[in-house]
């Protein structure tokens, strides 16, 4: 399997920022750590992780064993801006850790295309949506943002998705900068920006499991019947 994830982590947060009530270091830590385990588990066979506040997720030891499964690491990170964070909330502080990864991950410069995922979360069906992407020749593949069981939202759930580069640099990273958690949040603008910019489609429905940060409680995981093979998305090809 030769797919890349980019998983964007901030384990160390400053205080008071709009959302996040998740803000123990040692919960964020091992949340984090145990999805990054997952993922080489699964068979990615390159995993780069981008910390915005300047931390290591995983330690030299755990790179090492890392290896001998074949899964090579790439450990990326700097100090963000706490008082932007904290302005301007957890989608714009993600938007800036985006776009730092594109700029100085050795591994996403040379790829076209790339998995992205939230810290703490990871896809339990992974293998199948990463089928469903080749035989299909998919470029990106994006899909709608369901609230606690309570029903679909204008939301696009920006915790996974598969993107290309340039799809990504040009149309996501703008959504993410435009966001202002006090106004208006990073998932409205990726809906708006996938609806003018990707065909809508149904599609297979990652099982994301893992914590969520601005609950700090595990997510909705429960079946949802027909929508599990026909759940709304944006696919791109």
């Amino acid at each position: 399997m030769s797919s890349i994830v980019l998983i964007t982590t901030a384990n160390t947060p400053p205080k008071n920022v709009p959302f996040l009530k998740m803000t123990n270091a040692a919960a964020r830590l091992l949340t984090a750590k145990a999805a990054a385990f997952f993922w080489a588990a699964h068979g990615i066979k390159k995993i780069v992780i981008a910390d915005a506040t300047g931390g290591q997720l995983l330690t030299n030891e755990e790179i090492v064993l890392l290896k001998q499964m074949d899964v090579d690491v790439e450990l990326i990170a700097y100090t963000q801006d706490d008082n932007l964070v904290k302005a301007k909330g957890k989608g714009y502080g993600e938007g800036l850790l985006i776009q730092f990864a594109l700029n100085n991950s050795n591994f996403l410069k040379t790829a076209n295309n790339f998995f992205k995922c939230t810290g703490k979360v990871y896809c339990r069906n992974f293998e199948t949506i990463f089928e469903l992407i080749m035989q299909n020749n998919i470029q990106n593949i994006f899909w709608r943002y369901l609230g606690e069981g309570d029903g679909l939202q204008a939301w696009a759930d920006m915790r996974f998705f598969y993107t290309s580069r340039r799809f990504c640099e040009e149309i996501l990273v703008p959504a993410y900068l435009g966001s202002d958690d006090s106004k208006t949040c990073v998932e409205h603008l990726s809906f708006i920006a996938l609806n003018e910019n990707v065909p809508q489609a149904k599609a297979l429905r990652p099982l994301l499991s893992g914590f969520a940060g601005y609950t700090g409680k595990p997510y909705f995981d429960s079946g949802l019947g027909f929508l599990d093979t026909n759940y709304p998305c944006w696919v791109g090809v």
